[in-house]
């Protein structure tokens, strides 16, 4: 019975201490605020996002940006970046994604209104169009904790509105925890 007990304190205890656990383990989760426009749209966009580094080559980012434009409201995304290393401090990457945004979209009488939404009284949400995102963008590490960024990105709205595939230029600074 003693070399069993013995034998469970050295499996719980002293094995995974010569691993020299820390507790300061660098998670490559970044958040940032970004400005940009519209180009399809003659829209300003000002948000915020969050990059979780799920590879050493690949990100996930998601984000919102609210949209300043008359009749709009905001964007909703969640991209993917693959990255490509120009050199330790400086990244290119293409990016997926999908969106659901509420670009350019007036207001309805509530007759013309899908059932659901015209019951629920909720007007804000009639316009909501999901969509797919493709571009390019870049990284500069200004330091180990603060970088620059900017992207190039074109929404592919599944049913087209009044602004088809609208491109989005953004320019940002985020923080590494």
């Amino acid at each position: 019975m003693k070399k069993l007990l013995l034998s469970i304190f050295a499996l719980l205890v002293v094995i995974p201490s010569l691993n020299r656990a820390s507790a300061q383990v660098d998670e490559d989760f970044r958040f940032g605020v970004h400005a940009g426009a519209y180009l399809g749209t003659n829209a300003l966009t000002g948000g915020a996002y969050g990059t979780y580094g799920l590879d050493d080559w690949l990100n996930m980012e998601v984000g919102v940006n609210y949209i300043l434009k008359p009749y709009s409201f905001l964007d909703v995304y969640c991209d993917f970046l693959v990255l490509l290393e120009i050199t330790p401090f400086w990244h290119i990457y293409p990016i997926v994604g999908i969106s659901v945004h509420d670009i350019d979209t007036p207001p309805r009488p509530v007759s013309e209104m899908h059932p659901l939404i015209a019951q629920s009284g909720v007007t804000m949400l009639d316009g909501w169009t999901p969509g797919i995102n493709f571009g390019m963008g870049f990284y500069y590490d200004i330091s180990y904790r603060w970088r620059v960024s900017g992207q190039v990105k074109m929404l592919q709205r599944l049913p087209q509105g009044v602004h088809k595939n609208p491109i989005l230029m953004l320019g940002g600074i985020d923080y590494n925890f």
